[in-house]
């Protein structure tokens, strides 16, 4: 490969602006392109009418891996982009009526048939829980996640905690908590994953400890404040940001990377490239099929890939009646499958989050934002998704809404797979590309079988949630300095 000064960014999400960011830094010339007329992807936000919605990530978790990658990114993290952590955490009702309610503290406490016995029973095996798991978390957040992952370093640093990993989840809730409420309540906290808890590796509860460690934020702003101070952050060193600009094509010519074909632009030189859109779509699309090895193809067809979701936002003209930022009515833990059961006459299990419980400035004063998230039928494509059956569910949502609150809806926004396929470019509708249930050993590595080509995004390492998609893209960006050094 020749040496690198032109490198061709495609997908400005965090990932992709993290890469640029690094690459202006060591004075390379970036030109990034993005499909969608805003920066973000699945981090960016929508304004309308007054409020302020999510197009898809929720909060902040490992808040100091966002603080190392602006470090890495010679950024001030505190003055450019301030965090509100939440408070109130989360409301569980269960199906006897007892409430679970987690803050920050941590603390949990118990609302039902001797209440004052199980609150204090629970806090003292949440400190025993947390005492337990801290470490593991420590090792991930200050050794792995980090950087570029090692199994042999994983096994040989962290080999005192691997006794940790065995089981699911449910198992290792079910030894650590004595009441049947707070462990229902904990399984809930992971449900994001898209599996209940039996399906769970055990190391699904880090998102747990985190959560009761290190907090839940949300920027000030809302969440498309992060990838907007980044993108202005790559246009102070001269890296370029086109929007509304669409790769179709990785050009290759002597099996290395040598530039994009760009809708509406046309051919687009450069010495090297980052694609941190999914490697599903990069090498099952974005590449002529002679350019990409066999065991590649075959391993992106085999790829198992998330579960799809549906999103409700409602933009109230009232405050919703709630004290957490995440609420939710949930079956017991053995039943918590029901939660992913899309049915057409009841919305059984809803789950929802009230952003302007931690962000009150997100929708006009005395309004507030929920964000509903309805179980649907995984069988269908994002193509399957027309208006009619988005209103049915749509529908659905806020009557069981209305039974629970008060609600008087000013803005309504739907968000179903075919949105996400459309317009985050999400493969399928699939909201984190790859399932996270598969571990490290599904993840792509950064640097791809093709000279001058690297990968970023949530289908690398470290996969799955806002500053490990971003810090995937340092990862993307080490590594081709590091090769271009070699």
């Amino acid at each position: 490969m020749p040496r690198t000064r032109t490198v061709a960014i495609i997908g400005a999400g965090l990932a992709g602006l993290a890469a640029a960011r690094l690459l202006c830094l060591r004075g390379l010339e970036v030109k990034l392109f993005e499909a969608n007329h805003k920066v973000g992807g699945c981090c960016a936000s929508t304004r309308r009418d007054g409020y302020t919605f999510n197009d898809g990530a929720l909060f902040l978790a490992f808040p100091g891996m966002l603080d190392r990658l602006f470090v890495e990114l010679e950024l001030d993290r505190p003055r450019l982009l301030p965090l509100r952590r939440m408070a109130a955490l989360q409301t569980t009702v269960l199906p006897d009526g007892t409430t679970v309610t987690f803050d920050a503290g941590p603390n949990i406490s118990i609302e039902g048939g001797r209440s004052a016995q199980a609150t204090a029973q629970s806090q003292r095996e949440l400190y025993s829980f947390l005492a337990k798991w801290d470490p593991l978390l420590r090792f991930m957040a200050d050794e792995v996640l980090v950087r570029p992952f090692s199994l042999l370093r994983f096994i040989a640093k962290g080999w005192r905690h691997l006794h940790l990993l065995r089981g699911t989840a449910a198992s290792h809730l079910n030894r650590s908590f004595s009441s049947e409420a707070a462990r229902a309540a904990m399984a809930g906290a992971l449900l994001y994953a898209g599996a209940p808890p039996e399906k769970m590796p055990a190391i699904s509860l880090l998102g747990l400890v985190a959560m009761f460690r290190d907090g839940y934020h949300v920027p000030e702003g809302g969440m498309g404040t992060l990838p907007e101070t980044l993108a202005d952050a790559v246009r102070t060193l001269g890296g370029e940001i086109r929007l509304n600009a669409k790769v179709s094509r990785i050009l290759v010519k002597n099996g290395c990377a040598c530039g994009v074909d760009v809708a509406g632009d046309g051919v687009i030189e450069a010495d090297a490239a980052i694609s941190s859109v999914s490697a599903m779509h990069t090498f099952g699309a974005l590449l002529s099929e002679r350019d990409v090895p066999s065991r590649l193809t075959q391993r992106v067809r085999r790829a198992k890939l998330s579960h799809k979701g549906f999103v409700l936002q409602l933009g109230l003209s009232n405050k919703i009646d709630v004290r957490s930022h995440s609420n939710n009515l949930l079956p017991w833990l053995g039943d918590q499958a029901q939660v992913f059961v899309a049915d057409k006459n009841q919305l059984r299990w809803p789950v929802y989050t009230v952003p302007t419980v931690t962000v009150p400035e997100l929708a006009p004063a005395g309004g507030s934002i929920v964000e509903m998230f309805p179980p649907i039928d995984q069988a269908m494509t994002a193509a399957d998704w027309r208006e009619v059956r988005k209103e049915e569910v749509a529908a659905q949502a806020v009557e069981r809404l209305r039974g629970l609150h008060e609600i008087d809806i000013a803005v309504r926004r739907m968000l179903s797979p075919k949105e996400f396929e459309e317009e985050t470019h999400l493969q399928g509708g699939a909201l984190y590309g790859l399932s996270p249930l598969g571990g490290p050993a599904a993840l792509f590595k950064h640097r791809s079988p093709i000279g001058g080509l690297y990968l970023a995004g949530q289908t690398t390492w470290p996969g799955f949630g806002v500053a490990s998609a971003a810090m995937s893209g340092v990862f993307a960006a080490e590594a081709l300095i590091g090769h271009q050094s070699a």
